[in-house]
C-alpha cells in the first residue's frame, strides 16, 4: 500500500471513529431528553393535581352559594371544604356547655366502638351509613357539627362527604378520641365506675356486718 493509500485509510478510520462517537453522544443526548421530558410530564401532572385540589373547594362553595346555601367566609379564605380542629380545642367547646341546638357531636365509628366510649351527647352514624342517614340529624341550621371517630381517618371521609353535600358547618376533629382527654360515656367508662361503686358498697357492708357482730 502506498503512503497516500495508508493516509487515506487512517483518515477514514478516524472519521469513522468520530462518527461512531458522535452517534453515541447523540443517543445519550436523546436519552437524557426523554428522561427530562418524563420528569417534566410528571411535574406537570402533579401541578395539575395541586391546582385542581386548590380550585375544587371554590367550585363546591360557589355551587352552594348559587343554591342559596350558607358558606363560611373562613373556609373560602382558607380554600377548605371543612374546618379542622384538634381534640383539645373541641374539649373546650364541650366544656363551655353550648345549647343543644348550637353543636351536634357526630360519631362515625362502629356500634361496638360507640358502646365502649363516646363523647357525651354524641349521635352515632357509622361512616358506611352516612350517605343514607345524614339528612336525619344534620342541617345547616346547627352552627357546628363536630365529627369524630377513634383516630380521625373515618371522620375525615365523613367531613369530605358532608361538605360536598352542602354543609359548611362541619368541624373535623383531626386526632379523634385518641387525643381526647375530656369526659366520655359508654360501657368502658361506666364499667370502671360501677366496679368502684360496688367495691365501696361491699366494703361498707362488710364493715357494718363486722360492727354488728362485735356489738352482739
Amino acid at each position: 500500500m502506498s503512503g497516500l493509500g495508508l493516509i487515506v485509510s487512517i483518515v477514514s478510520l478516524l472519521l469513522a471513529l468520530v462518527a461512531v462517537r458522535w452517534v453515541w453522544r447523540l443517543r445519550e443526548d436523546l436519552s437524557d431528553l426523554k428522561r427530562e421530558k418524563y420528569f417534566l410530564d410528571q411535574k406537570l401532572k402533579a401541578l395539575s393535581g395541586q391546582i385542581e385540589s386548590t380550585v375544587e373547594p371554590l367550585r363546591v362553595q360557589m355551587a352552594q352559594l348559587a343554591l342559596g346555601k350558607p358558606v363560611s367566609e373562613e373556609l373560602i379564605r382558607k380554600g377548605r371544604l371543612y374546618h379542622e380542629i384538634m381534640a383539645k380545642e373541641a374539649e373546650g367547646i364541650l366544656s363551655d356547655g353550648p345549647a343543644i341546638d348550637q353543636v351536634l357531636w357526630l360519631d362515625v365509628s362502629t356500634n361496638p366502638e360507640f358502646s365502649k366510649q363516646h363523647i357525651p351527647g354524641a349521635i352515632l352514624i357509622p361512616v358506611e351509613d352516612l350517605e343514607k342517614r345524614y339528612l336525619e340529624v344534620i342541617s345547616n341550621d346547627i352552627p357546628k357539627v363536630m365529627v369524630y371517630c377513634s383516630g380521625g381517618d373515618r371522620s375525615q371521609l365523613a367531613c369530605d362527604f358532608l361538605s360536598r353535600h352542602g354543609f359548611s358547618n362541619v368541624y373535623y376533629i383531626k386526632d379523634g378520641l385518641q387525643g381526647w382527654t375530656g369526659p366520655l360515656e359508654g360501657t368502658q367508662a361506666v364499667g370502671l365506675i360501677t366496679i368502684s361503686s360496688k367495691s365501696k358498697i361491699a366494703h361498707k357492708r362488710d364493715v357494718t356486718m363486722s360492727t354488728s357482730i362485735s356489738s352482739s
